[in-house]
């Protein structure tokens, strides 16, 4: 097998520099151009997190670093562009809680099977999550970019609100996908039972 072009990892980092790009021109730029640009950066963020994925078992260089470091990215860049709904009023802060507590929940259960020499794969679940919180943020940017422009009725300005609830009730339910999965390692770390 020959080597990939470029290293996966390396595809994974740029979304790293990129989100907080996205967000400072959704969050500074009070213009409908904002929330376009903001748009692009976001659908260049999920092109990489397709194609580092892609590099990765085409040409088998799947690593239990990558495997880690990608979720990681995947939810660095998306709490940044959630923290700029926020910002932009399309969301509200317990949402915004959901989604921190749930990402900060997943990362301490793969700690803890980590210390038990087990990497903790992604479930189902969270890749529903992850399609779901994609498609949302993307839509909801692109209804700040053209409500300004269109004569909108009331119902279509709540929408990016609505879009939001169901991210956020989605990301919620995989919280306890996941606690189900991790159940047997959390509950024999906690019980100091010997590792496989």
């Amino acid at each position: 097998m020959s080597r990939p072009p470029v290293d996966p990892n390396l595809i994974t980092l740029l979304r790293l520099p990129l989100a907080p790009v996205a967000l400072a021109f959704l969050v500074v730029l009070d213009a409908p151009q904002g929330p376009a640009i903001a748009l692009g950066l976001s659908l260049l963020l999920e092109a990489t997190d397709a194609l580092d994925g892609y590099v990765a078992r085409r040409y088998q260089v799947v690593s239990d670093f990558g495997k880690l470091f990608d979720p990681f990215s995947d939810a660095f860049s998306r709490f940044t562009l959630f923290l700029g709904l926020y910002a932009v009023g399309a969301a509200d802060l317990w949402m915004i809680l959901v989604i921190f507590y749930r990402d900060s929940g997943i990362s301490f259960f793969r700690s803890v099977a980590a210390t038990r020499r087990q990497v903790m794969a992604a479930r189902p679940t969270g890749k529903i999550k992850a399609i779901v919180q994609a498609i949302g943020v993307n839509a909801i940017l692109l209804l700040l970019a053209t409500l300004p422009l269109i004569e909108a009725p009331a119902w279509a300005l709540e929408a990016p609100w609505w879009i939001m609830l169901v991210v956020t009730l989605v990301t919620g339910a995989s919280f306890f996908d996941y606690l189900y999965g991790a159940w047997p390692v959390l509950r024999a770390a906690w019980a100091r039972e010997p590792s496989e």
